[in-house]
């Protein structure tokens, strides 16, 4: 199997306590390829469950192409507006309870599936891709036409 490698870097900047410290930190995937990130409601960068939702939205979209590819379909473009919703269990701990994805796809050619050959498509896209097969959120798929 392959493995998947990033390299997350912070450094303290100002105070370091328990009242506080800098959540800012950068996240390479690759020698040239990096995101700025911090914690949740921040406004300079990614936040983990973002990150999420987009590792989620990636994968599936990903899946869906290759099953579009496969049945011979042309798609001129994808889009997708995720969420990631955190909730508190019982325990007092927080997760991310749902995952929401609503992809759109655009199709061109002789071949346009309809709703229900989509609707299909994103399932089994669902049931195959590897970051949904990963998590015990509950994905929910409401593909947009």
């Amino acid at each position: 199997m392959a493995d998947h490698v990033i390299n997350v870097q912070w450094h303290k900047a100002g105070d370091f306590s328990h009242e506080g410290f800098e959540r800012r930190h950068t996240i390479a995937f690759q020698p040239d390829v990096s995101i700025d990130a911090g914690g949740a409601g921040n406004t300079f960068g990614a936040d983990p469950e973002q990150m999420l939702a987009a590792a989620m939205a990636s994968c599936h979209m990903q899946t869906f192409l290759a099953l579009a590819a496969k049945k011979r379909l042309t798609v001129e473009s994808y889009e997708d507006s995720a969420s990631a919703e955190l909730e508190q269990r019982e325990d007092g701990k927080f997760w991310v309870c749902r995952l929401v994805l609503t992809p759109k796809a655009v199709f061109s050619g002789a071949k346009i599936p309809d709703e229900e050959a989509i609707r299909a498509m994103h399932d089994k896209a669902h049931q195959h891709c590897f970051i949904a097969n990963s998590v015990t959120s509950d994905v929910v798929v409401n593909p947009r036409f």
